[in-house]
């Protein structure tokens, strides 16, 4: 019965990476797991192109040369300095509304996205909601709801993922995402997806697939610390000044939020508490903070007019 989900599990992955594989595609590719095998199996379909982003001596570059030799698929390396990491995220910051956190994980695929080839952006996003590769699943299974997870992270999808590939003119493929991939892992219990090392069900179809152990058992290595986006983004930001702004009602407070762009050196968080907006600016230096910071105020005010009116 068990072999018969496997095979049931790697048929449907099959065919939801074969859907999108009509042309060549470009594929997000970490050197894990979760793109290697999207990786091996489109290659069945068309030519594709593997792109990794990293800052150079990256933990993602290296893995991911490593696994493209392997699987022996040309890899396109883009290698990022730290400054112009933190440049591309301030350009992603003005276009996605992102926490953060958020930022960091998404700026290799916001860069894979500006230096794909073909029009189809293929990516693993999903692998570790469904088949629990997360640490924090490990460490409390018995609270843990993986279809919730997979809910979640589709209601996030339009606007992160599909907003970045809309921005670039690219089609967005999830296929660990579909339908028939979500229903054939979910015939395996929470416990047998995660595991002892996390994603286990995943990492049997993979070798089952015909990707190389050494591939398939790869530990998870999260996108802003594999690529050093974190890093680049920690190291650069050393100074930051929080203020709050009362506003007349709730209304314009979120009004003036949304409407805020600012154009200006340094990272602006802002979150609307009833009438109150929190902000906090942070920057390289003392010098880019004041002007940030002034920048910031102006767009505020005029904002604030806008919305008053």
């Amino acid at each position: 019965m068990k072999n018969k989900l496997f095979l049931m599990l790697c048929e449907n992955l099959q065919r939801s990476v074969k859907k999108d594989c009509g042309k060549p595609v470009s594929i997000a590719f970490s050197g894990g797991i979760d793109s290697s095998l999207i990786a091996l199996l489109a290659r069945k379909n068309n030519d594709v192109e593997l792109l990794t982003v990293g800052t150079p001596n990256s933990h993602d570059l290296e893995a991911a040369e490593t696994a493209a030799k392997i699987i022996n698929i040309k890899l396109k390396r883009i290698e990022v300095m730290p400054e112009l990491m933190v440049l591309e995220g301030r350009k992603m910051q003005k276009h996605l509304d992102l926490k953060p956190i958020e930022i960091e994980f998404m700026l290799p695929f916001w860069i894979a996205a500006k230096e794909a080839k073909y029009s189809t952006l293929m990516c693993g996003q999903g692998a570790d909601e469904l088949f629990g590769g997360y640490a924090r699943f490990k460490e409390k299974k018995q609270e843990i709801n993986l279809a919730k997870e997979v809910d979640d992270l589709k209601k996030r999808i339009p606007e992160r993922e599909k907003m970045i590939t809309d921005f670039f003119n690219l089609k967005l493929s999830c296929p660990y995402l579909s339908e028939k991939v979500i229903e054939s892992a979910n015939k395996f219990s929470e416990n047998e997806r995660i595991g002892d090392l996390g994603k286990e069900v995943l990492r049997e179809a993979a070798i089952m697939l015909g990707l190389p152990r050494e591939i398939a058992e790869r530990k998870k290595k999260a996108a802003q610390y594999g690529s050093g986006s974190q890093k680049a983004i920690k190291k650069i930001v050393k100074h930051r000044i929080q203020f709050e702004i009362k506003f007349d009602s709730s209304e314009i407070a979120k009004s003036v939020a949304k409407a805020t762009e600012p154009e200006n050196l340094g990272w602006v968080e802002t979150e609307v508490i009833g009438n109150k907006i929190t902000a906090i600016v942070k920057a390289e230096n003392l010098g880019s903070l004041r002007e940030a910071t002034e920048d910031f105020m102006s767009c505020l005010s005029v904002a604030e007019k806008i919305a008053k009116q």
